[in-house]
């Protein structure tokens, strides 16, 4: 059960700074594949927190810390010799065999239980035709979703809004729903034609979204998806 949206904003933030650790962070990283508003959410931290890393100089650690590492390291395959030692001389080569599978389930089995976040990686730019104002859109390969950050200072009227189409190659459009023009937007792409060479499109509608499901007003962005 995901937790109420005031909640996954506090989550988010823990996950963008990484104190969200162990068993919660995995069960945000499922939720994250699932949900695009958390998408969206883990988009803004990142951004708002993204000037801080200037600020940040690389220091190189003290070289106790490093000498510290190498004795637990060498500690710790001096028990995995050991144990190793006591198996085989206890129980043969079927003990043998039965501590090397233990040995790779237990390297192999987090892999499997987690999967591993993918991020949003950017696939297209909607501008206009004199370039002046610009999207940029990010594709979730996970859940499929589409983030678009909207250019600063777009308005448009009150009795308005902002459609997202799809365009296959010799296709008609297809909406993929009304968008802001003010703050981040995570739309559904699941079973559309997000492919490579596909147009999107941004077209101004009625307030509520186009009355025929195509295009009604003007198309104010567009642009090509590059995968």
């Amino acid at each position: 059960m995901i937790p109420r949206t005031e909640h996954l904003e506090q989550l988010a933030g823990e996950y963008v700074l990484g104190t969200l650790r162990g068993l919660p962070r995995a069960r945000f990283e499922r939720w994250l594949e699932q949900t695009p508003e958390l998408q969206v959410q883990v988009l803004r931290w990142q951004n708002g927190l993204a000037p801080l890393d200037e600020l940040y100089q690389p220091i190189p650690p003290p070289a106790h810390v490093w000498q510290n590492i190498v004795r637990q390291l060498d500690g710790e395959r001096d028990n995995v010799t050991h144990i190793k030692s006591h198996w085989f001389k206890r129980h043969g080569w079927i003990g043998a065999v039965v501590l090397a599978a233990a040995c790779l389930l237990l390297v192999l089995l987090p892999r499997t239980l987690v999967k591993p976040y993918a991020p949003p990686s950017e696939v297209a730019v909607l501008a206009t035709q004199d370039n002046n104002m610009r999207w940029q859109v990010s594709l979730n390969p996970d859940s499929h979703a589409l983030t678009l950050t909207p250019p600063r200072g777009l308005n448009i009227p009150s009795d308005r809004s902002l459609e997202l189409w799809a365009i296959p190659k010799g296709g008609k459009p297809i909406s993929l729903g009304i968008i802001s023009n003010t703050a981040l937007s995570a739309v559904s792409a699941l079973g559309k034609p997000i492919i490579n060479g596909s147009l999107l499109a941004i077209s101004l509608e009625p307030r509520g979204g186009s009355p025929t499901g195509q295009p009604t007003g003007k198309v104010l962005f567009t642009g090509s998806i590059q995968l």
